[in-house]
């Protein structure tokens, strides 16, 4: 009985037309994934977005177990902050 099945979905396959034109969509996700998962090649050159205190305070707060909670995503208009202090 499985070969039967087996044997009828393969004659179903092969009547596809392996020549049909691709819709015209076709890409358009993995498209969209490579342009959200790639740095700009050509950044604009400036002042860099942090200096070497706020990195040495982030380091150490990491060290001592003294993380900032991450701001929470954008909710009715407003941003809400709770810091914490995570547990080690």
């Amino acid at each position: 009985m499985k070969r039967i099945i087996l044997l009828v979905v393969l004659a179903l396959a092969a009547c596809e037309d392996p020549h049909r034109p691709l819709s015209l969509d076709f890409g358009n996700a993995v498209n969209a994934n490579i342009a959200a998962q790639v740095i700009n090649p050509n950044p604009t050159i400036g002042a860099a977005d942090t200096d070497g205190q706020r990195v040495s305070d982030a380091m150490e707060r990491y060290r001592t177990g003294k993380v900032h909670r991450p701001l929470a995503p954008l909710e009715a208009g407003k941003i809400t902050v709770t810091p914490f202090v995570q547990e080690r």
